[in-house]
């Protein structure tokens, strides 16, 4: 290497970081594997195996996961730091190499680093807003079901598709069937101020005399609460994009499953909705002590699955052709 290296010695770190994710990887396999020969052994019977189970499917295996999780977290942060180091060692040095797995990610630390306070306590808001707004999407969804459903499945009896379809999507029938909701409406408030929708307090407060006043205004009363939904879809999009440059397949799978959610909110009903309910509850579920870790530990086995299967493929392509 040209130049003195002063620090770490970058290919150890890497060797390193190499090791710490092949052990993760490891881990995480062998959990699967003894996950299946303990809760799918029929001739392992009586109450020390039930009680076995029980630990192993609480405790144990999360113990696991959770230590796989954070070797695959020192890897990333030891390969950051081999980038870091051959940088700072090379510097005025003539050429740098490309961006390679592990290099530094886009956007600024507090934007980039889902350890940083900012994404942490943006995390910690978008669980709240879950716990509040799923309850809504879902008595919505049953608020129209209710209202409308007998004509909607009346039509499609009737072989009218093309009409049913018409109705589930008509967003003015959604609107309305929320409108008429007496229970929201008392309650209505906590929701749409935590989530920046004003345009929707105004309307639901009101009620259906307000309706010509909230069509003026709820595009613009509503302007804060796109944003929010804006920022979010963005700040899963950098993830993605991060996680794809560093070679992470399994964070770029959730974070991209996330990022399609946060679009698709913005549709209209019911896809909207469903999608909004989703993605509440997948953020509230990750205010779980825990829960966030196995999230992404299960996601790290996919995305492990998904290369070794994409690899054997192409293997096997090569091979059938001779390459």
């Amino acid at each position: 290497m040209a130049g003195n290296l002063w620090g770490a010695d970058v290919a150890q770190l890497r060797t390193l970081a190499q090791q710490f994710g092949k052990t993760s990887d490891s881990l995480l396999q062998q959990s699967t594997q003894l996950s299946n020969q303990i809760n799918n052994n029929p001739a392992w019977k009586g109450q020390d195996a039930v009680t076995f189970r029980a630990d192993w499917n609480s405790s144990h295996r999360a113990l696991i996961q959770r230590t796989a999780l954070a070797l695959q977290q020192e890897s990333k942060k030891l390969l950051t730091q081999a980038e870091q180091q051959e940088k700072a060692s090379t510097a005025g040095s003539a050429g740098t190499s490309g961006p390679t797995g592990g290099s530094t990610p886009w956007g600024p630390d507090w934007l980039a680093d889902s350890n940083s306070p900012f994404r942490e306590g943006w995390d910690k808001y978008n669980g709240v807003l879950g716990l509040k707004t799923v309850p809504w999407g879902i008595r919505d969804i049953t608020q129209f079901a209710g209202r409308y459903g007998d004509e909607v499945a009346e039509a499609w009896r009737a072989g009218d598709r093309a009409g049913a379809l018409a109705m589930i999507k008509d967003k003015e029938l959604w609107e309305m069937a929320a409108r008429q909701d007496t229970l929201r409406g008392f309650f209505s408030g906590t929701p749409e101020l935590l989530s920046g929708k004003f345009g929707d307090l105004a309307q639901t407060a009101r009620g259906a005399d307000a309706a010509e006043l909230s069509k003026l205004g709820k595009f613009g009363l509503n302007s804060a609460g796109h944003l929010l939904g804006v920022v979010g879809v963005g700040l899963d999009g950098l993830d993605t994009a991060n996680a794809i440059r560093e070679g992470e397949t399994g964070d770029a799978i959730r974070s991209g499953v996330k990022t399609a959610l946060g679009i698709a909110s913005f549709a209209p009903p019911p896809v909207g909705v469903t999608c909004m309910v989703i993605s509440g509850a997948w953020a509230a579920v990750e205010l779980i002590p825990g829960a966030s870790d196995a999230i992404d530990a299960t996601f790290d086995g996919f995305g492990n699955w998904t290369e070794d299967t994409t690899k054997n493929i192409g293997d096997g392509v090569k091979d059938f052709f001779g390459w």
